[in-house]
């Protein structure tokens, strides 16, 4: 199992570090450098974000062209009534799929968060393309398998890609402010320009400054620094007249909280909803998960930050096997050396405690080895090293915070968009 996983998950950061260093545009001739054939059976131009009929059509495709290779379904419904597709891949005529080790990889849990979705399309068309001319990946198709859900969240990431809405939290609807209301005060585009950005009001000793860099962006006051800004909140007004903005808007519970393994109530766990598994999303991956005890390893991709975080072991609570850590571990470490500029973080010491996520319950009640990969980090500056602030944090934290709530564009190069202020 341990030389598994490793040839299993150094193979899935390859492909995603080429998708990451590449993501500007692909030509012909970096496909080729990347081991993918110039002529591959399935088309693809990887310089933009596709939406759920593209990426429905591009599964479909693939699953034509390698119908000895692939097979397609849909494991669930989201709350809107979209499919949630899952392409199974590996050579059937070495055997059942069901049969040989397997390695599950999901994106876009949190649907804001749009470029799992791509790395995990890539995947799927970069194993597909190179089988007949690459003998490692030969060898994985026809003695492994990879189940490749690309997109979790699907009706928030659809309303991410055609609307001004930013949502990370799902469809289902919710009465966030108990007033008997759902969804109705949700923030707004009022200035009309596509986006729903921060509002920022010019204050004497106020807690931010405009990033020197970049005027557009926020940044946080040391504590012994006069600022210039305050900031409001996202565009939006009160909509139910109960003297609040933007209390109620589509869902406000976070999917990666909603789990079974070691889930807690809203008040200890916000975003938690309701109950273990009552988002039929979550719902659908777990039912499909728990079918396929063959699965041994995972990832799932979120972003942004440039981060390989380790499944298990969230919180104070969990638990996690001496001989598993040393081979997460291993597996992370590498993919640091592989990938340039990222960093392997354990979560609950790195960055903050979790209860009732994707992959704890992947470990400790299916006993999967799983990933986090956070896509997305900041080019190096000249030094060599990520841009930081005087305070020492990454820039992207100062990104996340202050900028639009809407940072990229489909089919156009990544943008970063201004606050809006109020004089």
């Amino acid at each position: 199992m341990k030389k598994f996983l490793i040839y299993i998950a150094a193979a899935v950061l390859l492909i995603s570090g080429a998708v990451i260093k590449g993501q500007d545009k692909f030509t012909v001739s970096a496909l080729k450098a990347l081991g993918a054939p110039n002529n591959p059976r399935v088309q693809v131009t990887w310089d933009r974000f596709y939406d759920y009929g593209e990426l429905t059509s591009m599964l479909k495709k693939l699953n034509a062209a390698y119908p000895e290779l692939t097979s397609l379904e849909s494991i669930g419904k989201t709350y809107e009534g979209r499919d949630i597709w899952c392409i199974t891949i590996t050579n059937g005529k070495t055997g059942a799929a069901s049969d040989k080790p397997a390695y599950y990889i999901d994106g876009a849990i949190h649907a804001n968060e749009i470029q799992g979705v791509e790395v995990a399309l890539y995947t799927a068309w970069y194993l597909l393309e190179s089988y007949a001319q690459n003998p490692f990946v030969k060898n994985l198709l026809d003695t492994k398998t990879f189940y490749i859900v690309p997109v979790e969240n699907i009706d928030s990431r659809e309303a991410f890609l055609h609307t001004p809405q930013s949502l990370r939290t799902g469809k289902v609807p919710r009465d966030d402010d108990g007033d008997g209301l759902i969804d109705e005060d949700a923030a707004e585009d009022l200035n009309g320009d596509g986006f729903i950005t921060q509002m920022r009001i010019r204050v004497k000793g106020g807690r931010w400054k405009a990033d020197p860099e970049d005027p557009r962006i926020m940044v946080r006051c040391a504590p012994d620094e006069e600022g210039e800004f305050e900031l409001l909140g996202e565009e939006g007004i009160d909509n139910d007249g109960d003297g609040l903005i933007n209390e109620d808007g589509p869902g406000s519970y976070d999917p990666n909280r909603n789990w079974g393994w070691l889930w807690r109530p809203d008040y200890i766990q916000g975003g938690a909803d309701r109950y273990p598994f009552s988002l039929p999303e979550t719902k659908a991956v777990a039912d499909f998960l728990k079918k396929h005890t063959n699965i041994l390893g995972a990832e799932s991709y979120h972003n942004s930050g440039g981060m390989i975080l380790i499944g298990p072991n969230q919180n104070e609570e969990d638990i996690i096997y001496p001989r598993d850590i040393q081979l997460l571990d291993f597996i992370g470490q590498k993919g640091t050396e592989m990938i340039p500029y990222y960093r392997y973080i354990n979560t609950w010491k790195g960055l903050y405690p979790i209860y009732g996520d994707e992959n704890n319950f992947q470990y400790a009640d299916l006993g999967i080895l799983p990933f986090v990969n956070e896509l997305w980090t900041p080019r190096i500056c000249s030094a060599g090293r990520h841009p930081r602030t005087k305070r020492g944090k990454s820039r992207t934290s100062s990104i996340r915070s202050s900028c639009s709530t809407k940072p990229f564009s489909t089919g156009k190069s990544s943008i970063i968009h201004s606050t809006a202020e109020l004089k």
